[in-house]
């Protein structure tokens, strides 16, 4: 009986065997498949690379590298230049930036910065600086650009060397502005345009160097 169900035992198995192979199969083909879709869909929107950090320099790739596409950091990513989208947890640094940067409470950019950056849900909860010049929109609890800025800044405290464009926060001071500056008190070394607000300083001002309410310069 035993040398006779043999070959039944065999068949069984081998039977169990393929069926097992091709489940495996179909596996791997679903995640090449989504592993493709993925490349596919990063590929669509121009990324070239992706950059995954948890505390530097524990990361995908490593602080040394730059990155054009897409960045995910959690405590703390570091790395030369990043162009595209940049979302961090708690805090990022980085040489240069192009793009979009959401979240971070601490963002740091050494170089340059165009895009924006945003808040997580929108609210002004970040400490954002850049060490260039900023040309986009800055939305933070402080916002604070060394040199030039292009665009607007829209925190609680926002600080500029020299900006053309929109301040709209608590407190504003630019060295030199050309534009708005819109707040509860606002202060420029040399302004060229219009400062509203409960307390305006600008040391050119056409009338007083401090006023309530409105202060200007439009001779320039």
């Amino acid at each position: 009986v035993v040398a006779g169900s043999s070959p039944a035992r065999s068949a069984i198995f081998l039977f169990f065997v393929k069926k097992e192979l091709k489940i495996l199969k179909g596996i791997l083909m679903k995640k090449k498949l989504v592993t493709g879709l993925l490349g596919l869909s990063l590929a669509s929107f121009g990324a070239e690379s992706l950059e995954l950090g948890l505390l530097s320099p524990t990361q995908l790739n490593g602080p040394s590298t730059s990155v054009k596409g897409v960045r995910l950091g959690l405590i703390y990513t570091e790395n030369q230049n990043v162009e595209g989208l940049d979302v961090n947890i708690i805090a990022n640094k980085k040489q240069n930036f192009k793009g979009l940067s959401i979240g971070s409470f601490y963002d740091r950019t050494e170089g340059n910065f165009e895009g924006a950056k945003l808040g997580w849900f929108f609210l002004p909860l970040t400490f954002n600086s850049v060490g260039g010049n900023m040309t986009g929109v800055q939305f933070g609890l402080i916002n604070m650009v060394e040199h030039n800025t292009k665009g607007v800044q829209v925190g609680g405290a926002n600080f500029t060397g020299t900006g053309t464009g929109v301040q709209f926060g608590f407190f504003n001071k630019a060295n030199q502005i050309k534009g708005l500056q819109l707040g509860f008190v606002n202060m420029a070394e040399n302004l060229q345009g219009l400062q509203i607000g409960l307390v305006n300083m600008a040391d050119n001002s056409e009338l007083f160097e401090v006023l309530p309410i409105l202060n200007f310069n439009f001779k320039f």
